[in-house]
């Protein structure tokens, strides 16, 4: 059902080349009015629905038109279809919604259910993708798309959506649990199981299968799990390269709690099938959880005793961690942006992973890069402008405030963060005025925030 460009009518294909050169020179109306009507006539055509949403985001992004209420995120449903066919329903969403709104969630909501109904999976993954560029922290929208991703057997694109969740909140079991079967299913497609339906096929003989039931079973108690682990044990000893069972000691140890054990054996697993995607990221995550263990544990007893002989060994262990962690979250995504150098979200994670190990001079060219993306283009400029804070350059601080502050129109928590850091660059420059500036913008909208009634009200004594 999808058109590629070379499928178009040649009248179509002349005004899709019009469009990407409108789009590169920036002129938002036009590539609408161009794009517009291509793909009313031709819904197929999602490289032009994708230029479309991108054209109409920007146009909304800059004001150039007013956004009404029936397309808001909590506005009332579209209500132009009435008995018209999904296809004029779609052309009506494009013509009344997406045009004031692209990032609609009612027009969304109401586009993936048309698209289902014609069976075209891939428009309504286009809206559910439209709906997370415009609402990136709506992990709800990002659930659904994950779950459409792996009804329709594309797990990669599931497994990026369940990492985004994880972004918003890296606790979420729920997510890392779906990424962790997201990155099965693709181990799976890409080692052939599944081929006759039934991937306990390719295990060696039933008991195995029968010893997976048994662990993957929620009420499993301490005695079954030691009683299995003897046994798993004794068939390691038999044959030690033996990855499922390996896999299926560390998995015994980490539901005993004995999380140390469990990691030695993920390890050891890795080096078995070290092409086994989900099992890398298993390993690296329960990695993660030893290492927060401890930390915490140290911390209690640098709290509990400072005056501890070791207490210095204590802090440049803490550290020694922290570093390496930041050095695996710069190496993972210096590959992703490498593997998409044009992606700008892509750049500010990047970016970010940079200035939370404390390499600002490394982060600053990555976030100028992610400041031309719309959607994440205030989050860049205040993480740019506290990079140039700590390198004291604070002259370039205030300026990279100042001109995120002119793009936020709503006193949200973004924007009280702005006003906050520009307040305190304008602390360090002696700037008076713009400092109480700052924080009396706060001040009137939220008393409560960080110390801002302190400063404020001192201010006047």
């Amino acid at each position: 059902m999808i058109v590629q460009e070379s499928e178009l009518e040649p009248k179509f294909q002349n005004l899709w080349k019009k469009a990407m050169l409108s789009f590169e020179q920036r002129n938002w109306d036009y590539v609408v009015s161009l794009t517009l009507p291509i793909v009313k006539a031709v819904p197929g055509f999602l490289d032009g629905r994708r230029l479309l949403r991108r054209a109409e985001g920007e146009k909304a992004k800059a004001g150039t038109k007013k956004m009404f209420s029936f397309g808001g995120g909590g506005g009332g449903l579209f209500k132009g279809g009435g008995k018209k066919e999904p296809l004029d329903q779609i052309a009506d969403l494009e013509e009344n919604v997406f045009q004031n709104d692209p990032f609609s969630l009612n027009g969304n909501s109401q586009l993936y259910d048309l698209a289902m109904r014609i069976h075209f999976p891939d428009l309504a993954a286009l809206a559910l993708e439209t709906v997370m560029m415009g609402h990136p922290t709506n992990t709800k929208n990002m659930y659904k798309l994950a779950e459409h991703y792996m009804s329709h057997d594309n797990p990669e694109k599931a497994g990026d959506t369940y990492r985004a969740i994880l972004k918003t909140d890296p606790r979420d079991m729920n997510a890392i649990k779906g990424e962790k079967d997201a990155a099965a299913r693709m181990s799976i497609s890409r080692q052939g199981w599944g081929s006759d339906g039934d991937f306990r096929k390719s295990m060696k003989n039933a008991d195995e299968a029968a010893e997976l039931e048994m662990m993957n079973k929620q009420g499993m108690t301490q005695e079954q799990m030691e009683a299995l682990l003897a046994k798993t044990i004794e068939q390691y000893n038999a044959d030690q390269t033996n990855i499922n069972t390996v896999k299926r000691m560390a998995d015994l140890y980490e539901k005993m709690g004995q999380l140390e054990s469990a990691q030695m054996f993920f390890d050891y697993a890795l080096t078995l099938n070290p092409g086994d995607v989900a099992l890398q990221r298993k390993t690296e995550l329960l990695r993660d959880v030893v290492k927060d263990r401890e930390i915490e544990r140290m911390e209690s007893e640098i709290e509990a005793d400072p005056s501890a002989p070791d207490i210095e060994e204590k802090r440049a262990r803490i550290a020694e961690i922290r570093m390496e962690r930041s050095a695996v979250v710069i190496n993972e995504s210096k590959a992703r942006v490498d593997r998409n150098p044009t992606d700008k979200q892509l750049r500010y994670d990047l970016g970010q992973a940079y200035f939370n190990a404390g390499m600002y001079t490394e982060a600053i060219p990555e976030l100028q890069q992610a400041k031309s993306n719309p959607h994440i283009r205030t989050k860049a400029m205040l993480m740019l402008g506290r990079c140039f804070e700590r390198k004291n350059m604070n002259d370039l601080a205030k300026s990279s405030f100042s001109d995120a502050l002119k793009e936020l129109a709503i006193m949200d928590g973004t924007k009280k963060e702005v006003l906050y850091e520009l307040a305190m660059v304008c602390e360090k420059l002696s700037d008076r005025e713009g400092y109480l500036e700052a924080l009396k913008e706060i001040y009137n909208a939220d008393y409560g925030y960080r110390d801002v009634a302190t400063r404020v009200e001192s201010s006047y004594a």
